[in-house]
């Protein structure tokens, strides 16, 4: 997913200037002519960074700045000033309002280019601390949770297995079946939940991900075949790949639980598609394709999150564990997706050294 840059200048020349290297640079780029505009569209879609002039009408640089650094929901999002008001307080001003960086016009573009570049991967960097301490968090409340469920649930599950098989009166068997469907779907999430604790420890050791993406493919196939549904899992992997480190076990569930996602999004026929291939990053990529429902621009920046939904069914944490162990392997896992046509995961590996 690439970074969304808000470039907010009254000058349409600037605007356009700025939006053009941004756009070569690989950022995705919104445009907005005054504070307020520029309000308006953080709020509709926060950007992870934002360039902002000055000297505008409607409502200045500063003001929307200070808006934006008193709101919880947007405080975290770097700024750069950019402004041909070049004094001493004209800066103090502006850094004492939140600003994360000052740049004079008229100013170089390379030079943008390169401090847009520090702060996103400033940025990244205190997202990934944010998400380990939020996980640690999870981690600590979610096998709270799973504690005091399973106990009363094993109950509840067996008991109602008894009745079920004891009962004649279909009425009352049908009465003891939905208990039992009930059980079962809170048993998966505890299940879930327990894949969740042991994703928390990542041993890595030197592998063929081609292993590991066949034991996957196997258990997603097992899968379908208990569903109504018709999907074809087409594989296409390229042949001795260079060695990975990575922990098996954690990425069978990573690659798993992306699979999983692509046949519950495809309604009743469709394809998914993997394959493994050489990256001119010079990275070994692995890309998960299905032709599935999709999922907007704004859902794909949530699905991460711990219990992020769209499904009625499930906890919620899978593509959460997923998220997790991909960063732990240290690679990178990125989704593309068109609502209505399909879903593509990537995932970035670094062969061993």
């Amino acid at each position: 997913m690439k970074p969304r840059v808000l470039v907010v200048d009254d000058d349409e020349q600037n605007r356009a200037l700025l939006s053009e290297k941004l756009l070569l640079d690989g950022y995705d780029v919104e445009r907005a002519s005054n504070g307020a505009e520029a309000l308006a569209k953080v709020n509709a879609a926060a950007p992870d960074l934002i360039l902002l002039d000055v000297m505008m009408p409607v409502m200045d640089g500063y003001e929307a700045l200070r808006r934006l650094k008193s709101n919880e929901a947007t405080r975290y999002i770097p700024v750069i000033i950019l402004t041909g008001r070049g004094e001493i307080d004209d800066k103090v001003q502006g850094l004492e309002a939140g600003a994360e960086d000052y740049i004079n016009k008229p100013y170089s573009l390379v030079e943008v280019s390169a401090r847009v570049r520090s702060l996103l991967r400033m940025r990244a960097l205190q997202t990934r601390l944010r998400e380990t301490e939020k996980m640690a968090a999870l981690g600590e409340m979610v096998d709270g949770i799973a504690h005091e469920v399973r106990n009363p649930l094993t109950a509840i599950g067996g008991m109602a297995r008894r009745l079920f098989e004891g009962e004649t009166a279909p009425q009352r068997k049908l009465y003891a079946q939905n208990i039992i469907k009930s059980v079962e779907r809170l048993e998966r999430m505890l299940q879930r939940i327990d894949e969740y604790k042991r994703i928390l420890t990542t041993t890595l050791s030197v592998g063929d991900i081609n292993n590991v993406i066949n034991a996957a493919v196997k258990e997603i196939e097992e899968f379908i075949e208990g569903q109504e549904k018709e999907i074809t899992v087409k594989v296409n992997l390229m042949q001795e790949p260079p060695p990975v480190r990575m922990d098996y076990k954690n990425l069978k569930v990573a690659m798993f639980n992306i699979l999983q996602n692509s046949v519950e999004a495809i309604e009743n026929k469709g394809e998914i598609t993997v394959e493994s291939f050489p990256a001119i990053d010079q990275t070994i990529s692995v890309k998960i394709t299905d032709n599935g429902c999709g999922i907007s621009k704004e859902e794909i920046r949530k699905i991460f999150n711990p219990f992020q939904t769209s499904k009625l069914e499930g906890a919620g944490l899978g593509l959460t564990i997923c998220y997790r162990i991909i960063q732990d392997h240290g690679s990178e896992i990125t989704v593309d997706s068109v609502k209505g046509r399909g879903t593509t995961v990537t995932l970035k590996f670094h062969p061993a050294r």
